[in-house]
């Protein structure tokens, strides 16, 4: 495959560093001094799926001079606030034979991409590995959860070559899977991320803290609650089916194994970076206006968190 990567941090270069040992051509655009050092000394990969470096990779920082149709698959791999302004910047290098996949984050980055360039070109993705930028040059896999999902969002969109796609990446070393239900699939994702994110970084503890109180085991319900109900109001539908089921799930399966884990909104509040509220629980807020859902808590905690944001200087 042709391959460019739009926003090659730590997941990009990972993907693409997988990918380019694997034979295929790969384009990275990213910062600078980051390019600088893969495109001198190569990138090196270290963590959970071994060690190697990566030398066959074309680097950038910026799409400028690229031409449409030059790549059959465009990985948008930037945060989800940057989501509009890479589609914009990746548009004219869309042609029919052209997919364009958000590797990201949170909901409403698939919709931004099909609004430019079409859902039969547009492929979801629910990355749950942890990759870090160690220096410019090298990155290390920490932890994986389970495989990455790719998934189209309709009979519109060619869902063979996803598969195949897929199975290139599995090929190349990168667990990944096909799924029939990537909305759902992405929607569970968020339902995690808006339960535990806001807490963690706004409490500073980790997410096993989070299970301590009654107060903070409260709010996790209630934002459970609120998510599935705008699911439900825009027919979305979800596993498991209830939220009284997935709170269960949250407490007794899925928090205990990462009871240590704080989350990454916590860094970008220590980097003073911005965060990807507006993606989590900040998307809920917005469908559930859309769709006339109350979502109290999930609207108090996106509030919290850009008031944070501003404490630190962020805007």
């Amino acid at each position: 495959m042709r391959v460019l990567i739009l926003g090659a941090g730590a997941m990009g270069s990972a993907v693409g560093g997988f990918l380019a040992d694997a034979g295929h051509e790969v384009t990275l655009v990213g910062r600078q001094s980051h390019m600088r050092a893969v495109e001198e000394r190569g990138l090196f990969i270290t963590g959970i799926w071994g060690e190697r470096l990566v030398r066959r990779l074309t680097t950038r920082t910026t799409v400028s001079g690229l031409k449409a149709g030059a790549f059959d698959l465009i990985l948008i791999t930037v945060k989800s606030y940057n989501t509009a302004e890479a589609v914009r910047s990746i548009a004219p290098l869309v042609d029919e034979n052209t997919l364009v996949c958000s590797y990201q984050n949170g909901l409403g980055n698939a919709e931004l991409i099909a609004e430019a360039v079409g859902w039969e070109r547009t492929v979801g993705a629910r990355a749950i590995f942890g990759v870090r930028v160690l220096e410019p040059g090298s990155i290390e896999i920490t932890v994986i959860a389970n495989p990455t999902a790719l998934g189209v969002y309709g009979p519109s969109a060619p869902a063979d070559r996803v598969r195949a796609i897929v199975a290139a990446m599995e090929a190349a070393g990168l667990p990944t899977v096909y799924t029939d239900e990537i909305a759902t699939v992405l929607w569970s994702k968020v339902a995690y991320n808006s339960a535990l994110n806001p807490l963690s970084a706004l409490l500073d503890v980790p997410y096993g803290a989070l299970l301590d109180t009654d107060h903070t085991r409260r709010i996790m319900i209630e934002v459970v609650e609120e998510l599935y109900a705008v699911a439900k109001a825009m027919a979305v539908p979800l596993r498991p089916a209830g939220a009284d089921e997935y709170i269960t799930l949250l407490f007794d399966e899925l928090i205990p194994p990462t009871a240590a884990h704080y989350a990454s909104m916590r860094e970008d509040f220590v980097h003073r970076r911005r965060t990807e509220i507006d993606a989590l629980n900040g998307a809920v807020c917005g469908y559930g206006e859309e769709y006339g859902v109350p979502c109290p808590t999930n609207t108090l905690l996106t509030r919290l968190v850009r008031a944070r944001e501003h404490a630190l200087g962020v805007w």
